[in-house]
């Protein structure tokens, strides 16, 4: 009996470690709301809590998005299409690391609605050391003249963008029309003035730190239209 004893608190010890929790996430925001058309983002935090290095990937696992949202999400620099769930690509995490580039997007297209999405983060060894996080997109309905101020606002180039990068808009009203850069916990790091109602705006991106940031058309204090832009200094 003695000796089954120091064999049993090995088996007790090493099927602890085996279930053992690696990742945990987190995030300052879970749920955004906002006019339907714009694009609504939200981040996250994985870290690995564990004892080992780790090959991390990311799921979209549950989408339930109301009539007209589309889900899609970007991760370590790289955006997918709305057909893509899983990230091809991975992030080798060591003890302590910590993953921040996440971005879980929902575009409502203009359309109101409440829309749910799930996305998890697992070791690509071991997919049951994982951890899901739920966001909510609230989207409100968007008036007639609010679908009318800005017609147009076209992707950006080059992007990723090392010194600069381009945008063309066309709007119909507004008084006070500037581009409005924000980095991802919502603050402003740059302002352009749209004198014109139609053109191409210069956006240098020499000065801003490599990362993602969101681009906004913003017409007497409203947002109306928005794009990701990625800076990446060679």
């Amino acid at each position: 009996m003695k000796k089954l004893l120091p064999a049993l608190a090995l088996f007790l010890f090493v099927s602890m470690v085996s279930f053992a929790q690696s990742l945990q996430v987190t995030s300052d925001t879970l749920s955004v709301s906002g006019p339907a058309n714009i694009l609504m983002t939200t981040t996250a935090r994985v870290t690995n809590v564990g004892s080992g290095t780790i090959f991390v990937k990311v799921r979209r696992t549950a989408v339930d998005t109301a009539s007209g949202h589309s889900a899609y999400f970007c991760w370590t620099g790289t955006c997918y299409p709305v057909t893509t769930s899983e990230s091809p690509n991975y992030v080798v995490m060591n003890p302590g690391d910590v993953d921040t580039t996440l971005l879980a997007d929902l575009n409502p297209r203009g359309f109101g609605g409440t829309s749910n999405v799930s996305y998890c983060f697992f070791d690509m060894d071991n997919e049951s050391d994982s951890t899901c996080i739920t966001f909510t997109y609230r989207a409100s309905g968007v008036g007639v003249d609010e679908i009318g101020a800005l017609k147009y606002i076209s992707n950006i180039y080059p992007n990723p963008a090392d010194a600069y990068a381009r945008v063309s808009y066309a709007i119909n009203i507004g008084k006070d029309t500037r581009m409005v850069i924000s980095n991802l916990l919502g603050s402003v790091v740059k302002e352009l003035p749209l004198v014109e109602k139609q053109g191409v705006t210069l956006i240098p991106t020499s000065d801003l730190k490599s990362g993602i940031y969101i681009c906004s058309v913003v017409i007497d204090g409203k947002s109306y239209g928005s794009k990701k832009l990625i800076v990446s200094h060679r």
